[in-house]
């Protein structure tokens, strides 16, 4: 199967709202936990407000932590976390909730306020694949995407450029669907045209490489 470009974008950003680049007061969410026991459950939805749930910080179930994708995804639309194998045992989900966030897989819209500022929108710019293998089974696929970076103040812009490309040179080999990240490139520094012209931007890029997909 092929991985998707919005399989991509959600791990992204989910893994950027989990590391509070921007805080959780900023993003508007509130950090809630679920426990419970499960019995050779497959599926599980989350207790409060299901279809709020913007990340899942973490999953543990009888004292060990789940690994998203291998052990684990989540349909954010429905607040259902399904598991690879049934799961049996306490369980702990620690996972944020609201109506709002600052952290999203595409762009600003032009009546935001000042107010509704930081914030980080994830896009992948380019993308090529080549043929790999013998009877050419498999594709290797290489992504481009840029965190776009937005804020009142240029040193404040710059620090959450910082703090992105910190976070994902820190978990460069650790994501799922992203196989290996690395920074590349880094853009100018931009007066937006959100928040009446005075919001400032910078984007930093990224190479996501050796995504191999199979017929």
């Amino acid at each position: 199967m092929a991985t998707t470009l919005m399989q991509l974008k959600e791990e992204l950003v989910v893994f950027l709202r989990n590391q509070d680049i921007i805080s959780t007061s900023d993003r508007g969410v509130t950090t809630s936990q679920d426990t419970g026991t499960f019995s050779s459950d497959v599926s599980h939805t989350l207790g409060t407000n299901p279809t709020l749930v913007k990340n899942v910080r973490s999953v543990v179930v009888g004292g060990s932590g789940l690994s998203f994708g291998t052990d684990y995804t989540v349909n954010y639309d429905t607040g259902v976390i399904s598991f690879t194998v049934a799961q049996t045992g306490a369980y702990t989900i620690d996972y944020d909730q609201g109506s709002t966030d600052s952290i999203y897989p595409d762009f600003p819209q032009k009546h935001l306020k000042l107010n509704q500022f930081p914030r980080i929108a994830i896009d992948i710019i380019t993308s090529s694949s080549n043929e790999v293998g013998i009877g050419a089974s498999i594709t290797e696929s290489d992504y481009t995407f840029s965190a776009i970076c937005y804020d009142k103040d240029q040193a404040d812009v710059e620090g959450l450029v910082s703090d992105v490309k910190t976070a994902i040179m820190a978990n460069k080999k650790n994501l799922y669907y992203a196989k290996f990240a690395t920074p590349t490139s880094v853009g100018p520094l931009l007066i937006s045209e959100f928040g009446q012209n005075k919001i400032f931007q910078r984007n930093q890029d990224f190479d996501v490489r050796f995504v191999f997909d199979t017929n």
